[in-house]
């Protein structure tokens, strides 16, 4: 029989001694200098939505991914991810109009993309007519 894995219940520090001091809390919040950390996930982007004409996102452009939600009701879609200049995670949903224009947007290249206008569609919702501008990153030194 397998046995269970030990558990430790870890207070506050005020629970555990009754005082917290500075050294205590730089100890469970800050690394030394010289440690390099990697990331592995990072925080989850914040959603653009354009809803009305002349709505307009800029931002680096990082990667086009797949989600696939943990609900089986839910089906899998595709998001595209920027960092914008203020340094944050946004992200995008695809479209018909939006994925022509970012068919040719390469990552690192910094985008506007404006909606240009609602057209009515006959499935009810409007479609949305985007224009994409690119800057295009610095090629690498060689």
């Amino acid at each position: 029989m397998a046995k269970a894995p030990k558990t430790q219940i870890v207070g506050t520090p005020e629970e555990m001694n009754g005082e917290v001091t500075p050294e205590d809390l730089s100890l469970i919040s800050e690394a030394p200098a010289d440690w390099e950390f990697e990331t592995v996930i990072e925080e989850s982007p914040t959603h653009v939505l354009f809803d009305t004409a002349g709505d307009r996102f800029v931002g680096q452009f990082i990667d086009r991914v797949t989600i696939t939600p943990d609900r089986a009701d839910i089906e899998p879609f595709d998001l595209f991810r920027f960092r914008g200049q203020d340094g944050e995670l946004y992200a995008i949903n695809t479209s018909g109009k939006l994925d022509k224009g970012m068919h040719v947007v390469n990552a690192g290249d910094w985008v506007r993309i404006t909606l240009m206008k609602l057209l009515p569609s006959n499935k009810g919702n409007d479609f949305k007519d985007f224009k994409v501008e690119v800057k295009r990153s610095a090629p690498a030194a060689a």
